[in-house]
């Protein structure tokens, strides 16, 4: 009979063991919400008025009663004419004022704060845009930005130019936790926040960019600047070199000069990238025709186009047929974007690879006019507002 009671005690502890761990669980989830709530308010809701203004200029309608500054800073934003009649308005390269910044005399081992760095996200062509922002960043605010080992590692060897300082050696092993976290609000293609910490209204802190920064209107405003610090390596210039030669001599006497398009085609993930995140398809075989027929018209016998993707197989599928047409090996990111940038003009569909070689290249740029439901910042709207005049659209249709 003595073992009805030492079952139900038995019982009764595995109730309790298991109330207390439920009682765990459910302590532990809590914590991990308010921490991963915490970690977006100490950005985003430090100071509402600010997070107002962010939020407001994903319309890029700028309040400035928010920030007791003049309302002519942000309203006084020249309009362009469309050749369609439309009036577009240019994005101010940036959002926050002089008459606004806060300046520290706090230091971190021999830096001004705030000191701003970037954690490395995607391939080249983001890692470009990135660095590009950062350095923007730099020029505008006057604000201290260094670059971390692991992001120099990536685009060093590449790029011999680069200037933004590395971390302090003083500074010893850092981890992205031992920095404040800047991310965008509202949309993919807004990043202000991270204008707020340049400007000091953040706070004397270190802070790391960890998202895909991309701040055209920023860096476009020292494009020649920003070109020059994405100086190829010689290895890189001499491959490219070497390829277009090749293509110059075994051309007939007969023909023109070659004008070299470069034509970049991203393919890949993105495919499924750009329906997702941003609503969009990516453009195929009707606008390969009409970009390669927009050059040949404008340069009858002279367009040799130079094609470079990161799916070789379906861009030869698409465009072996013509002799015109000329493939890069295809042996590296770096040595493929070095050939593109060597050329005279541009296509390119969608990405920022393709957004940076024909960046690079200079001269004319067609581009792939995409529609998509929710903005994208490498789009006919974006170029437009930031006044890339070089860029042309063409219907994907």
């Amino acid at each position: 009979m003595s073992s009805i009671p030492n079952r139900c005690k038995h019982l009764y502890n595995r109730l309790l063991a298991r109330r207390s761990l439920f009682v765990g669980l459910k302590f532990f989830f809590v914590l991990l919400f308010i921490y991963v709530w915490n970690d977006r308010r100490v950005i985003l809701l430090q100071n509402y008025n600010l997070l107002r203004l962010l939020e407001s200029t994903n319309n890029y309608h700028h309040n400035a009663d928010l920030l007791n500054v003049s309302t002519t800073t942000f309203n006084s934003t020249p309009t362009l004419e469309r050749k369609d009649n439309v009036k577009v308005k240019f994005l101010p390269p940036t959002i926050i004022p002089p008459t606004s910044w806060v300046k520290y005399s706090k230091q971190w081992h021999g830096l001004r704060l705030p000191v701003i760095t970037c954690r490395p996200q995607g391939r080249l062509g983001s890692l470009m845009s990135e660095y590009a922002t950062m350095y923007s960043l730099k020029r505008h605010y006057n604000v201290t930005v260094v670059m971390n080992k692991e992001f120099k590692k990536k685009i060093k060897h590449i790029f011999l130019n680069t200037s933004l300082p590395d971390i302090p050696a003083s500074a010893g092993h850092l981890k992205f936790t031992d920095w404040t976290p800047v991310k965008n609000i509202g949309s993919p293609v807004n990043y202000a926040p991270i204008e707020l910490a340049a400007a000091g209204l953040l706070g004397a802190k270190n802070f790391i960019m960890t998202e895909y920064s991309f701040e055209i209107q920023m860096f476009n405003q020292f494009k020649e600047e920003v070109r020059k610090e994405f100086t190829f390596a010689p290895t890189y210039t001499t491959k490219a070199n070497g390829f277009l030669s090749k293509i110059m001599e075994n051309r007939s006497s007969e023909l023109p000069d070659p004008v070299f398009v470069g034509f970049h085609i991203r393919r890949t993930d993105y495919k499924r990238f750009i329906k997702i995140v941003f609503g969009g398809r990516l453009p195929e075989t009707a606008y390969y025709t009409r970009a390669l027929s927009h050059y040949r018209t404008k340069f009858p016998d002279a367009a040799v186009f130079i094609v470079a993707s990161d799916d070789l197989k379906y861009a030869r599928s698409e465009l072996d047929q013509y002799h015109d047409v000329f493939f890069s090996p295809g042996f590296s990111p770096g040595e493929d974007m070095a050939l593109l940038a060597s050329c005279n003009h541009s296509i390119i569909t969608v990405g920022s690879y393709g957004f940076w070689s024909a960046y690079l290249a200079g001269g004319e740029v067609v581009y792939a006019d995409v529609k998509t439901k929710i903005e994208y910042r490498l789009s006919r709207k974006m170029y437009e507002k930031i006044g890339l005049d070089n860029f042309i659209p063409l219907p994907i249709d």
